[in-house]
């Protein structure tokens, strides 16, 4: 998990639920109910592989919770503390490391829970309410991050239909072996990759597709950031150098409209692997324009920020129900004060970028519960990059 301070401050300045990130209200941590709630928010967690556990916002509107803030967040939220109650109820022992994210000035809690899960983490005590009336942590309950049919996320006990994604994640990550991972992966022919032998050509409508997509998003995302409402902010990165990616799913999915249980579905599959993930879900950013809007029959973020509260950034996302994704990013070369727009491009973060994005793009599939036969097709381009230094 990224546990840079950059990452945590990039949560609470845009908090989100998904499978890997759950936000809580202020809980008390000395009574059984605020106990429960960080035993089977990190237990949830663990068994889904590792996420974040996020203190201080509602998790319906997104927004600060400043009813029950308390005096102290981090003697509230010690390490000690949060760790003492997850080692107490859970059958495995897993680290808790606690970061504190900055908003506005003020600090909240960020619960991080690792991945490399190889056992499911189950219940190993029980946890009754103050009157002892009502179970609040069951023993031997295995509490998981699921999702609802109706696209919501939540923490709970797991279900018959919970058992695969459970038994899935634990294989994984049980398996060491580079090359299967690769045969899972590439397919069985994948020593062509290495080999130099010639590898066959893709299916040429499925290509036809991918490009397409990433055409007809690029033209959208210039009409967008050249509209009256964007034009002013995204005028300083319009000469900056610019990568896009395009995802179909074939067959394509039947489906002519985008509902908002599917944007729910897709974005809370997101396993957020850095603290700005690819296809990112803006529904609880602070600024109304970033958030996604309802567009031609899919869902459109536009994000174009200079010097607010996180990174400067450039960034376009389109989704459709039917199997069709697309994101336009400003190159990170180009934002950093490191090195001048223009002059470099970092090959080892350009290669981490297009995997993220494969990754991403498999549990959007997953989500959506296509069958083993679809193939996802990626198309990639780089613009603005001829005359650079390629660093490693």
């Amino acid at each position: 998990m990224d546990v840079s301070q950059a990452a945590i401050d990039a949560l609470v300045a845009a908090p989100t639920e998904s499978l890997k990130v759950e936000l809580k209200r202020w809980l008390d941590l000395d009574s059984s109910r605020g106990q429960a709630k960080i035993a089977i928010g990190c237990m949830a967690l663990r068994n889904r592989d590792g996420g974040y556990l996020i203190i201080g916002f509602d998790d319906k509107t997104l927004s600060p919770d400043e009813a029950d803030r308390p005096a102290d967040v981090q003697a509230a939220f010690h390490p000690d503390k949060v760790q003492e109650i997850v080692s107490r109820h859970s059958s495995d022992l897993f680290e808790i490391k606690v970061r504190y994210g900055v908003r506005d000035g003020l600090l909240y809690p960020v619960l991080i829970v690792d991945e490399g899960v190889r056992v499911p983490v189950a219940a190993k005590r029980e946890l009754m309410d103050e009157a002892k009336t009502r179970h609040l942590v069951r023993q031997d309950a295995v509490y998981f991050r699921t999702l609802r049919s109706n696209g919501m996320v939540s923490s709970s006990a797991a279900t018959h239909a919970d058992w695969n994604d459970i038994l899935d994640i634990c294989f994984e990550n049980r398996e060491a072996d580079i090359g299967r991972f690769l045969r899972r992966h590439l397919g069985q022919n994948s020593a062509h990759l290495f080999s130099g032998q010639p590898i066959e050509e893709p299916d040429a409508a499925l290509r036809r597709r991918a490009f397409e997509l990433l055409d007809s998003g690029l033209k959208k995302q210039k009409a967008v950031f050249e509209s009256e409402e964007f034009q002013e902010r995204s005028t300083r990165f319009h000469q900056l150098g610019r990568w896009s990616a395009a995802l179909v799913l074939d067959p394509p999915l039947i489906a002519d409209d985008s509902s908002l249980e599917f944007y729910r579905t897709v974005t809370s599959s997101n396993p957020r692997y850095t603290g700005w993930p690819i296809w990112l879900d803006s529904s609880g950013f602070a600024v109304a324009e970033y958030r996604p809007r309802k567009k031609d029959k899919g869902w459109e973020s536009v994000i174009v920020s200079n010097n607010q509260s996180w990174s400067d950034h450039a960034d376009f996302y389109r989704f459709h129900a039917r199997g069709d994704f697309f994101l336009s990013r400003v190159m990170e070369d180009d934002l950093t004060d490191k090195v001048e727009p223009h002059t470099a491009f970092d090959a080892g973060l350009t290669i981490y970028r297009v995997a993220e994005t494969i990754a991403v793009g498999l549990a959007f599939a997953k989500a959506l519960h296509v069958s083993d036969n679809t193939r996802l097709a990626f198309a990639f381009r780089w613009d603005g990059i001829s005359g650079r230094e390629l660093r490693a």
